[in-house]
């Protein structure tokens, strides 16, 4: 293996890994999105303001994991499909 394809391949390997953590990410908007609809089912008046907190927090938990899955989908892609400028910067060898 010379170093140009071992390079490539060093770069398809993080485009994997940034797939996986895609999925990850996305896994995480649904398991939020259940405890979120789970929250607004509680009625309880004692609860209410720790409740509103809680539903607040998932939020916020929702729209991070969804810019992270954005941001490593396209992380992914760059890596997998693209990535020349990178791979540049691999191969360079200073004089």
């Amino acid at each position: 293996m010379n170093k140009d394809s071992a390079g490539w391949l060093a770069l398809r390997i993080i485009g994997l890994l940034a797939i996986g953590r895609a999925f990850l990410s996305l896994l995480s908007i649904a398991v939020d999105a259940f405890s979120l609809w789970k929250l607004y089912g509680v009625t309880s008046e004692s609860l209410a303001s720790q409740t509103q907190r809680l539903i607040l927090q998932t939020w916020v938990g929702i729209e991070i994991a969804l810019v992270q899955s954005i941001f490593f989908a396209l992380v992914a892609f760059y890596f997998l499909r693209r990535g020349h400028a990178i791979h540049k910067l691999l191969m360079h060898e200073s004089a």
